[in-house]
């Protein structure tokens, strides 16, 4: 299963664990794939480099380096594209769909109300980590 994960996701799996983290491991075990365009994954690593994540990457006895580099184990790049999406109220978001749309993905993943309120773009089902995990994996342990 091809699917895209909104930075959030990536911030919230990578620093605190938890829900998000259980869609990672997947992906670990080549149970899905996670897609990323060069501009959301940039965007991810400006996203881990603010000061404000910082204590909390120190805590976890790891550099930004190492954060990054973990996501680079489970990304795989997809072309970067454009889309119109003229209902999005935050147009930076778009990047996370036109990443869907290059990816073929079949998920978005993102605790994002601006993209959660869409419920899908272009047959994309776009789901909080619980939804996407309910839906797809509910016999997970």
């Amino acid at each position: 299963m091809r699917v895209i994960l909104d930075v959030n996701v990536w911030i919230s799996a990578l620093l605190w664990g938890g829900v998000p983290d259980q869609v990672l491991i997947l992906a670990e075990s080549k149970r899905i794939s996670i897609f990323a365009s060069e501009a959301l994954f940039l965007e991810l690593e400006t996203t881990l480099r603010r000061a404000k994540f910082q204590s909390k990457i120190n805590s976890l006895n790891l550099s930004v380096d190492d954060v990054i580099n973990a996501t680079k184990d489970v990304i795989q790049i997809c072309p970067t594209t454009s889309v119109d999406a003229p209902q999005l109220r935050d147009s930076k978001d778009t990047i996370v769909l036109a990443a869907a749309i290059a990816a073929d993905a079949q998920a978005i993943i993102t605790g994002d109300l601006d993209l959660l309120i869409i419920i899908e773009f272009n047959s994309i089902p776009i789901l909080t980590p619980q939804e996407f995990l309910s839906r797809y994996f509910s016999t997970l342990p």
